[in-house]
């Protein structure tokens, strides 16, 4: 990654906002301690999470657990999505380090997890974006949460683009 003390602001980030992304993106621990309370608070108040109305900024968010890797327990965290049909889409950006989110990994020893929209929970299967599909999606997905843009700019890593199927009710 980039030295992140020598990231440009976006030119759609106010100077307040850019400050409060700086502070909120300056550390993995910062970044894994967000996304804990962002899951509770998420728990706490479903509604309207997968609409748009999260606490981080009005951004349509899920909750997706995976199955750890190591562990073998479930771990959630929250993500931003598109939709796409049926299907979900999520991008493993983790803010532009050069290391993939570790859902990205779970996912990648197995495909299986679930997924909470709102109050919906549902059980899904987990694929990589094909090369092509990965082209079609990403202008869309960049609309959808500008700063996956910005952070595949401060990173040689290529993003995790992950196809969520649902396959029925949790």
């Amino acid at each position: 990654m980039k030295n992140r003390d020598n990231m440009p602001k976006p030119d759609w980030m106010t100077d307040e906002q850019w400050a409060w992304f700086k502070e909120r993106t300056s550390s993995l621990d910062l970044i894994r301690s967000d996304a804990k309370a962002d899951v509770e608070a998420y728990l706490a108040n479903p509604a309207g999470r997968a609409s748009g109305q999260t606490a981080s900024g009005g951004f349509p968010t899920l909750l997706l657990t995976t199955i750890g890797r190591k562990s073998g327990e479930k771990r959630t965290t929250p993500a931003v999505f598109m939709r796409n049909g049926k299907d979900l889409i999520v991008v493993g950006s983790l803010a532009g380090y050069d290391e993939h989110p570790a859902w990205v990994n779970n996912l990648n020893a197995n495909p299986n997890c679930w997924v909470q929209l709102d109050f919906d929970k549902y059980t899904a299967t987990s694929r990589d974006a094909t090369d092509e599909e990965r082209e079609a999606l990403w202008p869309d997905l960049v609309k959808v949460f500008p700063a996956w843009g910005y952070f595949q700019q401060q990173t040689e890593r290529p993003f995790a683009i992950k196809v969520l199927t649902p396959t029925g009710p949790a």
